[in-house]
């Protein structure tokens, strides 16, 4: 078949695959990863694909028509998340009436979550796609290709002729992760590499997998709760270090490589192995990864991944209060709570000590959050003193546990999927606890980040690694250009308003993730 893969257009350089999908106060703007996978998958399975990037190539829904058009595609494989689902069923309305034969699938973490209630929405959608999509997908364009029946199809939801909506058995989570194909070569194919933009890492990037799942239970994560599952699934490292030798020889505009893994450092061993091959292949190009601070703190381990190329580590730091720390679960031992903030301590300094720098990320307004707890919250993050940090409200996802606790206590407060964005597609929290309100949420994560970024101290440390580094001093250069209209009016949370669109009924709704761009 003919099959477009879309990003669907929205508000410009809207970074929808990020665990807190949103225009980012930073500039950053996440590769349609899962997505560009599933393209991938479909080339190899002989369908004819064309896909489109429309918040990072600026396209608008008229241009995808004209595109539709003009290659004669069939089917139409779309991409969603949560703040954007309004906007992404009106899209597919619009391409359907200009195309009434196009087949159209949802993909993404909230239709993956809300399979029945996303296909209620408009009669416009045929199917959604549940958890890890690549073989789904396969497998309905094979289908739709002979006009096969769909109900074999695993991880499938679908309308059928009459109007019910069937939800099929589960798809088992895909064992063998070489099989996928590397990400990096649909970029390469279909993408602008310059298009794309982490502040925190050296641009231009790419960003691909390592592994999937992950072992822990935090209650706001999405990606494990939704998609990718609490078991842990590897490529073989000789996989990874090939992907690492494609980068290098067929993109060498790329000046580092993102490690988007849940959480990149959980089997020790087998990340030495991967870090030892990087090393003895003579791998030049520096990486930046996920990873957790009370795993990794093993000064022989991290001065062989700074040797392998390292550069640095995206930690979710969350909270400076212990008692917040336990209520979302970051760790799988309770015990391990009253320890958490001085392992965190230990694996920034030895980080540093290894020549690897952090990006914190930390998060206000979880269920047992007080306006001091938010205060402990700043000081330990100045005190972490990470390369760059980021602060956001509380956001809770359909689909995990995060969600489901703030909707019983009757802690959302906005019934409109729209309410998780600002009128300008910035974060927007709609959680009010018993004592804080989600405007005073927004409110100190704009004074945290001025706190933070503007201090004597991180002026002139900035100043100091722009001096030494160019390539560090294009990427602080690039961040602060787009961050620093922020540091000085905040989000403008009350005089922008919330964007509140009219399509559909809405649902209760809200976002949060660490580890994304702020």
């Amino acid at each position: 078949m003919r099959v477009l893969f879309l990003n669907p257009p929205f508000h410009p350089r809207f970074s929808r695959e990020q665990r807190s999908p949103a225009v980012t106060k930073s500039g950053t703007l996440y590769y349609p990863k899962w997505l560009s996978t599933a393209a991938g998958v479909a080339i190899r399975n002989g369908h004819d694909v064309d896909l489109v990037d429309s918040p990072a190539a600026g396209c608008t829904i008229q241009a995808v028509i004209d595109r539709i058009a003009r290659n004669n595609v069939q089917a139409v494989v779309c991409d969603t998340s949560t703040p954007s689902i309004l906007n992404d069923v009106s899209v597919i309305e619009a391409l359907v009436a200009a195309k009434p034969s196009l087949h159209v699938l949802l993909v993404g973490r909230h239709v993956s979550a809300l399979p029945k209630e996303t296909l209620a929405m408009s009669r416009a959608l045929e199917g959604v796609a549940i958890r890890e999509y690549e073989y789904t997908v396969r497998d309905w364009l094979a289908a739709k290709a002979c006009g096969a029946d769909l109900s074999d199809i695993e991880g499938l939801a679908w309308r059928n002729r009459g109007g019910e909506i069937t939800v099929n058995s589960p798809r088992p989570p895909i064992e063998n992760l070489d099989e996928l194909p590397f990400v990096s070569e649909v970029y390469k194919r279909f993408l602008h590499t310059p298009d794309y933009f982490y502040g925190h890492s050296l641009w231009p990037l790419v960003v691909f997998d390592t592994s999937r799942g992950c072992p822990y239970h935090c209650s706001f994560c999405v990606y494990p709760q939704t998609f990718s599952g609490h078991r842990m699934r590897y490529r073989s490292v000789a996989n990874v270090a090939d992907e690492f030798d494609f980068v290098a020889r067929e993109m060498p505009e790329i000046k580092t490589v993102m490690l988007e893994d849940d959480t990149f450092i959980i089997s020790k061993p087998r990340t030495l192995e991967l870090a030892k091959e990087l090393i003895r292949r003579g791998n030049k190009l520096p990486f930046d990864a996920n990873c957790r601070a009370d795993i990794g703190a093993d000064p022989e381990l991290l001065s062989t991944l700074h040797r392998a190329g390292a550069r640095l580590f995206c930690v979710g730091f969350e909270s400076g209060d212990v008692e917040v720390i336990h209520g979302m679960k970051k760790n799988n031992d309770d015990r391990r709570d009253a320890k958490y903030h001085e392992e965190a301590h230990r694996f920034v300094r030895r980080c540093q000590e290894s020549g690897i720098m952090v990006h914190g990320c930390f998060m206000v307004g979880n269920l047992n959050e007080t306006p001091a707890s938010m205060n402990k919250t700043l000081a330990f993050a100045k005190k972490l003193k990470p390369d760059t940090a980021q602060f956001f409200p509380i956001m809770v996802y359909p689909g995990t546990t995060a969600y489901q606790e703030a909707k019983d206590r009757k802690y959302i407060q906005i019934e409109n999927w729209g309410g998780w964005l600002t009128k300008d597609g910035l974060h927007n929290s709609v959680v009010n606890l018993p004592n804080i309100t989600h405007e005073q949420l927004v409110s100190f994560c704009d004074r945290a980040r001025r706190s933070f970024y503007l201090s004597p101290s991180y002026v002139l440390y900035k100043v100091k690694q722009s001096l030494r580094d160019r390539r560090e001093f294009q990427r602080n250069l690039k961040g602060f250009l787009t961050l620093s209209k922020y540091l000085l009016r905040g989000s403008q949370h009350e005089k922008s308003g919330v964007a509140h669109p009219t399509q559909g009924d809405g649902h209760l709704t809200q976002i949060t993730s660490t580890q994304a761009g702020d």
